[in-house]
């Protein structure tokens, strides 16, 4: 089992020391990296946004940034906690016993999900192979079309279902990649068929979400796998290991190639961009990008349209903060980090918290929800920009937590949070994109209290090869 060198001392242990503390804030490096670059690309790259309130924004992105920096030392400095210790009961070979279940709650659950997201009459897909056919050949049409089902009407004991079982498709996914040699082809066939699936529903109806999901969910469970399987044992995991590998690459490309169909379908061109300038400020092509894409070459081969439209996504929940910084907190009592909760609250209680959100004090200036927000102002609606700071501590800590947790017990819970701490993250300049979602929100606090209970009990999770 991976372990940290008590003291750095010349020689290989040195070297063995440095590459373990390295391995430890390896997330942290890469998350601080990512979203520096993603401010850096805000304010330099080829969509000109005009920036409100710079100073305050600038200064709190600044003080977010040092804050998670902060939460994450603090859980590497008391990394020994988030291990177990003394005698306790292991969890080798849990997930491999529980394979039929996880299976069928996931199936249930992808079932339940492709319904709700194609707003089908059925959660049996008969039309299943007329929708695909017809989601890949005009994707923004299938978009529109499966968004102007206004007669469509959830199920709450169904949704109630859905949201408990959510996780097990992140379990599943875990499954596949850390016991792959063990198991069956019937079990391994089935279980790509299950985990897959999502992203045919995504292709149904022109939607990326669901296709970048799984992408992303394959990708960092066999990365976090690989890194928690020790030095001398990882080459042979990763041989062990080709069809999953294979899943995890094929996801990622097509998850790259629909969102360049769908944004292709949806913003041809440059012209894309000027459709984003509301009463707050024109939004414009910065002139060496035009320059570029208008020089001979076809503006497609450039990929153009492409790159703009994917810095206009990516970027366009920090142009709404730089809005909404200014404007006066009224807090939401907890429920304003969440679109789901808000409309729940509204919906079955007849309470409305939404004026008192941050999008809608903006919405004069930049839609409410047409238009994206950050992550930051979404939880800015319960704690002020000022306390998304503790927020950010918060998360940075947890992060380092689990990340330790994972590397020192091969938890479960802990490995299978880590695909939607990378999809939250990953989401933050642009939204809110874990907890506005009742699917990504109940594994979020599903796996968060197994988590919790894991540490409280002192389970260990066995490793996924033996221990050098």
């Amino acid at each position: 089992m991976l372990t940290v060198p008590k003291a750095a001392s010349l020689g290989p242990s040195s070297q063995n020391s440095r590459n373990s503390l390295l391995l430890y804030w390896a997330p942290c490096i890469a998350i601080l990296f990512y979203l520096g670059s993603s401010l850096l690309i805000f304010k330099f790259g080829p969509v000109e946004w005009p920036i409100h309130n710079e100073g305050d924004f600038w200064a709190l992105n600044a003080l977010y940034l040092t804050m998670f920096l902060v939460g994450y030392a603090a859980a590497m400095w008391k990394r020994r906690w988030w291990g177990a210790s003394g005698s306790t009961l292991s969890s080798r070979g849990f997930t491999e016993r529980f394979f039929w279940l996880i299976l069928g709650c996931a199936a249930l659950v992808v079932l339940i999900g492709h319904r709700n997201l194609t707003r089908g009459p059925s959660y049996i897909p008969t039309k299943l192979l007329s929708d695909l056919i017809f989601g890949l050949s005009d994707p923004q049409a299938a978009y529109l079309s499966k968004m102007s089902e206004l007669n469509f009407s959830g199920n709450p004991p169904v949704t109630l279902l859905y949201g408990v079982l959510a996780f097990t498709k992140l379990v599943l996914v875990y499954i596949l990649v850390s016991r792959w040699s063990n198991l069956s082809p019937l079990k391994k066939f089935l279980g790509v068929v299950v985990a897959l699936f999502p992203v045919v529903s995504g292709a149904c109806v022109g939607t990326n979400k669901p296709v970048f999901d799984v992408a992303i969910i394959f990708s960092t469970t066999f990365l976090a796998l690989v890194f928690m399987t020790p030095r001398t044992e990882r080459l042979a995991f990763m041989k062990a290991r080709r069809v999953p590998i294979l899943l995890a690459a094929c996801t990622l490309v097509s998850a790259g190639w629909f969102f360049k169909q769908t944004m292709n379908a949806r913003t041809p061109g440059l012209e894309f961009v000027a459709l984003q300038s509301t009463s707050a400020g024109e939004v414009r092509v910065r002139p060496w990008f035009r320059e570029y894409c208008e020089n001979n070459v076809d503006q497609r081969y450039k990929g153009c349209g492409f790159v703009s439209a994917g810095v206009v996504y990516l970027t366009q929940g920090y142009y709404a903060m730089s809005i909404s910084v200014t404007e006066p907190l009224e807090t939401t009592y907890g429920f304003g980090h969440s679109r789901f909760m808000l409309d729940a609250l509204q919906k079955y209680l007849g309470i409305n918290l939404k004026p008192r959100t941050f999008q809608q004090k903006i919405r004069g200036q930049w839609g409410a929800n047409g238009g994206w927000h950050s992550a930051y102002s979404e939880w800015a609606n319960d704690v002020g920009f000022v306390g998304v700071a503790f927020v950010m501590l918060v998360l940075g800590c947890y992060v380092g937590a689990i990340w330790a947790s994972a590397l020192q017990t091969h938890n479960v819970a802990a490995a299978c949070s880590l695909p939607l701490l990378v999809i939250l993250i990953f989401f933050i300049p642009a939204n809110n994109q874990v907890f506005n979602l009742l699917e990504s929100l109940a594994s979020f606090i599903v796996l968060f209290f197994f988590w919790v209970v894991s540490q409280m009990r002192g389970w260990r999770a066995g490793a996924i090869v033996p221990a050098s």
